[in-house]
């Protein structure tokens, strides 16, 4: 669901789920808003392993993505004390429709933008990682002008999770990416060349990844190969 224009730099993205269980993906290495079937409001922590289990009965559960950083500037904790369960967080209930529910829920980040400050060593890092994901953790650290030490204590408490962690689920969103863009020009996915542009090993060591933290291979996350290619065959 679309982001607003204002809230871009704090929220990476919005979502609504419904249903029996929740559809598989990536694991997200981000702390969620979450607006509770019956209104009340949690913060649920990082994944590295995409989460399994129902979800919550009595109506759909919206959550608003808070991108890596911001949710100690945003609620006042820090990312590391935020558990993968989720903890309830005192801010009132969020009544009425989705729609009604997920924007209550960007008012909150709203209401707390302009107090909302961000280590801006940590963002050096994020971004260097995203950038090149397979470079190794140390190198970003002396990018941001910390050592290895100093980037795990700030990193934990920033994002939530060891940086080395992250960037495992970085690189996995990174191999996804590549994998649906070859698809969108009607091409076979190269997992080997994607494996070493997204900084695994070679193609073996990409595979382990994504059954670490998704239980299947990457090619579960994609579109049926074989139709796309029918169609490209077709003109």
């Amino acid at each position: 669901m679309p982001v607003p224009a204002d809230l871009a730099h704090l929220v990476a993205g919005t979502w609504a789920l419904d249903g029996g269980a929740a559809p598989r993906g990536l694991p997200q290495p981000a702390v969620d808003l979450l607006v509770m079937p019956d209104g009340t409001c949690w913060l649920a922590g990082p994944e590295t392993r995409v989460r399994q289990g129902p979800l919550p009965a009595g109506g759909p559960l919206i959550g608003v993505r808070l991108r890596p950083g911001t949710v100690t500037g945003l609620f006042g904790v820090a990312a590391d004390e935020v558990p993968l369960a989720g903890t309830p967080i005192e801010v009132g209930r969020l009544d009425g429709s989705v729609t009604e529910r997920l924007a209550g829920a960007l008012a909150l980040v709203r209401a707390r933008a302009g107090q909302c400050r961000i280590d801006e060593r940590v963002e050096i890092v994020l971004a260097a990682m995203h950038a090149a994901p397979g470079a190794p953790v140390d190198r970003h650290a002396a990018l941001a002008g910390l050592s290895e030490r100093q980037l795990r204590r700030r990193f934990g408490v920033a994002v939530g999770l060891r940086p080395k962690s992250y960037v495992r689920v970085v690189r996995l969103h990174h191999a996804l990416a590549a994998a649906r863009a070859a698809l969108a020009k009607g091409e076979r996915p190269n997992w080997a060349a994607i494996a070493v542009r997204s900084g695994c090993y070679d193609q073996s060591h990409l595979l382990a990844e994504f059954r670490h933290a998704v239980g299947a291979p990457p090619t579960t996350l994609l579109p049926d190969v074989r139709f796309l290619q029918s169609l490209t065959g077709r003109g």
